[in-house]
């Protein structure tokens, strides 16, 4: 992900916009009321972030769920087509997997982006919509204005 700086030699002040999202957060979420996450774990072929069963550790969660998140800051300069990818990577690409997985769960992937700018923007790839399609898996986008903290 290729930062656009203002040009050298900028007056002092001057406002830069466009470029890419600065920062984001990325999450295959599997919801389900009688969702068991070592099921779960054991079909993805891969440990959750954070997963438990509806009621889980005393609390009444209103169903079980099962997350495997990634963020920009663990995977160096990368984009969020190239984030969704390393996701993907991390999971099995057989699609009769994903095929279980969304007859019987809800699945879905969540995006944070964090815009410590106006006019940041992204997109996503053709083969990564049909990569999300094939798998019949939604994606959802919150976006959140994330201002560098300024110097006293």
């Amino acid at each position: 992900m290729s930062r656009r700086q203002p040009p050298s030699g900028a007056p002092e002040g001057t406002v830069w916009f466009g470029g890419p999202v600065d920062r984001f957060r990325i999450a295959l979420r599997v919801y389900h009321e009688d969702l068991v996450p070592e099921e779960v774990t054991l079909l993805l072929q891969c440990q959750p972030t954070t997963a438990e069963a509806k009621g889980a550790r005393g609390r009444f969660p209103p169903k079980g769920r099962w997350l495997f998140e990634i963020q920009s800051k663990d995977l160096g300069d990368v984009d969020i087509e190239d984030g969704l990818k390393i996701l993907f990577e991390r999971l099995p690409a057989d699609l009769k997997v994903w095929e279980a997985l969304t007859t019987k769960y809800k699945v879905d992937i969540f995006c944070g982006l964090f815009l410590q700018a106006e006019n940041r923007g992204f997109g996503l790839s053709a083969e990564m919509s049909k990569m999300l399609a094939d798998r019949g898996i939604e994606i959802g986008f919150d976006i959140y204005f994330d201002p560098p903290a300024k110097a006293d």
